[in-house]
């Protein structure tokens, strides 16, 4: 009896919504709308004489079920050609369509957020790793200003060490001198 309450709610809010199988948010049928011009047996031609292509109804009324219409279709030159091919739905029939419909959807538009969510990755990636080249780089740069640096440090340290060293020798010969004449 649970079941059968569950049925007449679902059919209650499918019904409800007036705008097709799968609620406002429209996404592409879960079975193509349109059979292509040649895949369907006999060629069927609609009064102005010409092939009426085979369509998939996905409306609330009329989920999975095929038809053929005029190929010009509701514009002007149409002659109103419309031929259902498949039987009515049972209630049962039509409950599984739409909730088969509302689960295909679904699945669809969490696939597309799921796409935008790696794009968005993708994108943050492409500028993390931007940003990664830029610090190597920046790394890079200051790595050459300390070589640099030190190439200063050591020429000066090199420089004091020779002046030191010259100052030591004189000094060590001025001493001898005053020591020679000294003691002369």
């Amino acid at each position: 009896m649970a079941s059968s309450s569950s049925r007449s709610s679902r059919w209650s809010t499918s019904s409800s919504r007036g705008r097709g199988c799968g609620g406002t948010e429209r996404f592409t049928a879960p079975v193509p709308y349109r059979v292509g011009p040649y895949d369907y047996s006999q060629a069927v031609k609609c009064p102005c004489n010409r092939k009426a292509p085979c369509w998939t109804s996905w409306s609330d009324d009329n989920p999975g079920r095929r038809y053929y219409r005029c190929p010009s279709g509701l514009k002007p030159g149409d002659c109103g050609y419309y031929v259902l091919i498949d039987h009515q739905a049972t209630q049962n029939e039509h409950i599984l369509l739409c909730d088969h419909c509302d689960v295909v959807w679904r699945l669809r538009k969490e696939k597309a957020e799921e796409e935008e969510q790696v794009q968005r990755v993708q994108e943050e990636n492409g500028e993390l790793r931007q940003m990664i080249v830029l610090l190597e780089k920046e790394k890079d740069e200051l790595k050459n200003k300390m070589e640099v640096k030190e190439q200063l440090e050591t020429k000066e340290n090199n420089y004091f060490s020779w002046f030191s060293r010259c100052f030591v020798v004189f000094s060590l010969l001025g001493l001898l001198f005053v020591l020679m004449y000294s003691t002369m």
